[in-house]
């Protein structure tokens, strides 16, 4: 069994970098709206100069937006090897390590197959602990759930014509507001939501791994520790057998 803790580190590293960009992407599109929503048309042509600065760092954050994701991946997939490996020299598990690895690799259903992986680790996870009597608190199934749904919810907005979903006709009406907007507005505020979500999650399970990691390595050494005991104890009463019977120690062949 290895220690995880600097792959899971970099995992949640990653993750929050990413969320960063993204939340910056929602408070730009938040600002847009706010500056187009009070603002007359002349006044926009007036602060056409300064909507353009937005739009310059959007296009210069799409640019980087794809390095903290292909580090996270490699991060993430790396992560799950060791953990899933892990987990099967004390427990057992639906997934291999590899099997986790490819699922996850899958394009979009990864995704979405990552959330049983992930529960399928909490489950072995925790009654192994449970068996060990060393189990001190849950893991957050609530949002891990959470997480899942939001990204569900998020994906039906993705794929339906805002024009079909009622909800938007009361928000819009009540709020005074436009649907289309309301609608790219709950869109990305859940874009934002997500990562945040399995930020939680995730730190949990790692926060549990690395506890089941000291615990494991301190019965390693305890039992290492109790070996040695063990033998010199082996030692002391052949020793002692051998005095009772007047018999010389045995000598090293040099």
């Amino acid at each position: 069994m290895q220690d995880n803790t600097k792959r899971a580190n970099r995992v949640i590293f990653w993750i929050k970098v990413i969320f960063i960009l993204l939340a910056v992407f929602w408070l730009q599109f938040v600002f847009l709206a706010f500056i187009s929503f009070f603002l007359s048309a002349n006044l926009l042509m007036l602060f056409g100069g300064m909507l353009l600065v937005p739009f310059i760092f959007s296009f210069i954050s799409v640019a980087i937006f794809f390095i903290p994701i292909f580090a996270f991946c490699v991060s993430y997939l790396s992560w799950l090897h060791r953990a899933v490996t892990n987990l099967r020299l004390l427990t057992t598990t639906k997934f291999s390590p590899m099997g986790a690895v490819l699922l996850t690799c899958i394009p979009f259903f990864g995704y979405f197959l990552n959330y049983f992986i992930l529960g399928d680790m909490v489950r072995s996870q925790e009654r192994y602990m449970q068996q060990k009597g060393i189990l001190k608190k849950r893991f957050p199934k609530k949002i891990l759930n959470a997480w899942i749904i939001a990204s569900l919810v998020l994906l039906v907005l993705v794929f339906v014509d805002p024009s079909q979903l009622g909800f938007l006709t009361v928000v819009s009406t009540t709020f005074d507001i436009d649907g289309q907007h309301a609608f790219e507005f709950l869109e990305k505020t859940l874009v934002v939501i997500i990562p945040i979500l399995y930020i939680m999650s995730f730190s949990a399970y790692a926060n549990q791994e690395k506890e089941l990691f000291r615990i494991h390595t301190e019965e390693l050494f305890n039992k290492h520790v109790d070996d040695v005991i063990r033998e010199r104890e082996i030692m002391r009463a052949a020793e002692r057998l051998r005095e009772s019977r007047g018999l010389e120690p045995p000598h090293s062949n040099e």
